[in-house]
């Protein structure tokens, strides 16, 4: 299920006017089974792969109050296995089998092809960052590991950030799980114009660039010059930022109708006066992350404990740059593995 489909909005138009009328718990058990009704719309077979890292995270973050040092940093790496396990093997197994086969041929070998294909699962570039930070937090004191597993459930497969964002936090949404804000149609209709603000920029600017840009990088290089080049890469650009930022305006309205505030993702970022600034509004809470998580921790610096701010504040405490490099190439590499490859 996609969120320009129909289907999706029969599916908000259903929940909607349940989550503001049912209780606490039947309100959690409606986001849990509605999200994995919007999971399973595309592949009922992936659901088992998030909930494993779901189940995981949970078992796991329990046990750490009561563990000691040395066993809590097991867990956190129990964690960290299996949630990176799972991504590489989906998403990068055959970007890295690529590379390997290349760089055997440089150095003279010869690897006989096999045919390999990995369906990558919807949102398993978001949802896998959302349960370490659930367990990074819990081990570094922040959060309190819940008891409640339908709770802790709900925040991982909640469906309007599930397929592409934002990466959020547990301190940011299982707090307004608990505690529902009282209705108010501010909250229906900010959520629907910011739904229609996403519909616009993904329908009518993003859908309607990337013909263009598939056209254009369809043209035999010889054939183009370089004011060509240069007018498809930046319509690229506009194509993929439009299309990221319409799905967070969509996520950031769906949530919003049920009260639900997530932090912003895109700040127009190309109206940044310097690549630094540009990089503080772009996909904020990817940033973020890579900032709380990564970054700041290699260079031993304090983490923030919010999506907000991108990569402000990620100044280093030293000059080492290697941190700078890992954050960089991860960042990277993120946004542009190759999935699809046949061996």
């Amino acid at each position: 299920m996609i969120f320009n489909s129909l289907t999706y909005f029969v599916l908000l138009l259903t929940i909607i006017p349940l989550f503001w009328i049912l209780p606490y718990r039947a309100r959690l058990l409606l986001i849990l089974t509605s999200s994995l009704t919007f999971y399973g719309f595309w592949k009922i077979e992936f659901l088992p792969v998030m909930l494993l890292s779901a189940i995981v995270d949970f078992l796991v973050s329990r046990k750490m109050p009561e563990s000691s040092q040395v066993v809590k940093k097991r867990l956190l790496l129990t964690s960290l296995f299996a949630n990176l396990g799972m991504l590489f093997y989906f998403k990068y197994l055959i970007f890295f089998a690529e590379n390997a086969i290349g760089l055997a041929d440089i150095f003279g070998f010869t690897i006989d092809p096999i045919a390999l294909t990995i369906i990558l699962p919807l949102g398993i570039s978001f949802y896998p960052f959302q349960t370490i930070s659930y367990t990074v937090d819990c081990y570094r004191g922040i959060l309190s590991p819940e008891k409640d597993f339908i709770l802790y459930a709900s925040y991982v497969t909640f469906f309007p950030q599930l397929v592409a964002g934002p990466v959020l936090r547990a301190k940011e949404v299982i707090p307004q799980f608990k505690a529902r804000v009282p209705f108010s149609w501010v909250h229906i209709t900010e959520g629907a114009r910011r739904i229609i603000f996403g519909l616009f920029l993904k329908v009518v600017i993003a859908d309607n660039i990337a013909p263009l840009v598939e056209t254009g990088f369809a043209i035999p290089l010889e054939t183009i010059g370089a004011i060509d080049v240069w007018t498809l890469a930046f319509l690229f650009g506009f194509q993929i930022y439009f299309d990221f930022s319409a799905y967070s305006h969509i996520a950031l309205g769906s949530a919003k109708l049920m009260g639900i505030s997530f932090p912003e993702n895109f700040n127009f970022p190309y109206s940044s006066s310097s690549p630094k600034e540009f990089w503080r509004r772009w996909h904020i809470s990817l940033s973020s992350w890579i900032r709380d998580y990564l970054y700041l921790p290699l260079s031993g610096a304090t983490f923030k404990d919010r999506s907000v701010g991108g990569l402000e504040g990620a100044a280093s405490p030293t000059e080492k740059k290697w941190p700078l490099f890992v954050s960089w190439s991860i960042m990277g590499l993120w946004h542009g593995a190759n999935w699809t490859f046949v061996l």
